[in-house]
């Protein structure tokens, strides 16, 4: 520790010992807090998931080690430590997949009109897919797969074979839906027309506008859900966050804006 002082790294060195200090301090604080009103912190259920975290330190509980995780399941939503939302999108797609098969018998019938079809797809099998995917770091790939997944799921419920030749896009119209990447997006600017209505002190409406301090390591940036949405912004003509807030506050002006087209690498549907 001493020889990386003497390197010039001291303040990387308090910012190390700060964070992980803090996160001992708080969880204690935590600990005591329930106490007093005769709870208990189960150390075996609690967990530690640490980013891009330099001290490796166990934080403890009583005395005892809390066990380190990579991932966890938080209302819903898979967080890891690596960032971004690939993994709780593969854990959408599992459970999507797994609804979609036990309503088989409801997808052959001839019983149900497509109308009805269609809303038990919307209400069972897209919101299943689609949950928690406002705060989502989509892809090119990402977005190609959920289309694929709606358009594979409409041709079976729609009973269209690949030999008909019938393309997606009057597979879509014949359904009355949108892409999915064009439904995470009209979510996305829903869920933040919501924050941006918040009280500035607020932790979401801090964390849209909140800017990382240093400098970004070598090379191309990656895609980042920060990014992906100020792309979205200045496409839709919004030359700054404060003035999109103040269309968010017009509620009206606001669903008229998110409900029309989000160009955003080509025109979708």
């Amino acid at each position: 520790m001493r020889q990386l002082e003497d390197l010039g790294y001291a303040d990387d060195i308090a910012l190390i010992l700060s964070t992980w200090t803090q996160a001992q301090m708080k969880l204690e604080r935590l600990g005591s807090d329930s106490e007093g009103t005769g709870l208990k912190i189960n150390v075996n259920k609690t967990k530690v998931l640490r980013l891009n975290a330099r001290r490796q330190d166990p934080i403890k509980i009583n005395g005892t080690d809390v066990e380190d995780t990579d991932s966890f399941v938080y209302l819903g939503a898979t967080v890891n430590n690596l960032g971004g939302a690939e993994q709780d999108i593969r854990s959408r797609f599992g459970k999507a997949r797994s609804v979609f098969h036990r309503l088989s018998r409801v997808w052959r019938t001839g019983e149900f009109h497509r109308e009805t079809k269609m809303r038990i797809f919307k209400s069972n099998i897209i919101a299943v897919l689609l949950y928690g995917c406002e705060t989502w770091r989509m892809t090119k790939a990402d977005e190609k797969r959920l289309d694929i997944f709606l358009h594979k799921c409409l041709r079976r419920i729609l009973k269209v074979h690949w030999s008909m030749r019938v393309p997606n896009d009057e597979i879509r119209r014949r359904a009355g839906i949108k892409k999915n990447s064009t439904q995470v997006q009209r979510r996305r600017w829903k869920w933040i027309g919501h924050v941006l209505c918040m009280a500035p002190n607020q932790n979401p409406h801090v964390a849209l506008s909140w800017a990382p301090s240093g400098k970004r390591s070598r090379g191309r940036p990656r895609e980042t859900w920060r990014r992906t949405v100020e792309k979205e912004r200045v496409e839709l003509g919004l030359t700054s966050w404060a003035a999109t807030a103040a269309v968010a506050k017009n509620r009206d002006r606001w669903r008229a804006l998110i409900s029309g087209p989000i160009p955003h690498s080509g025109a979708r549907n």
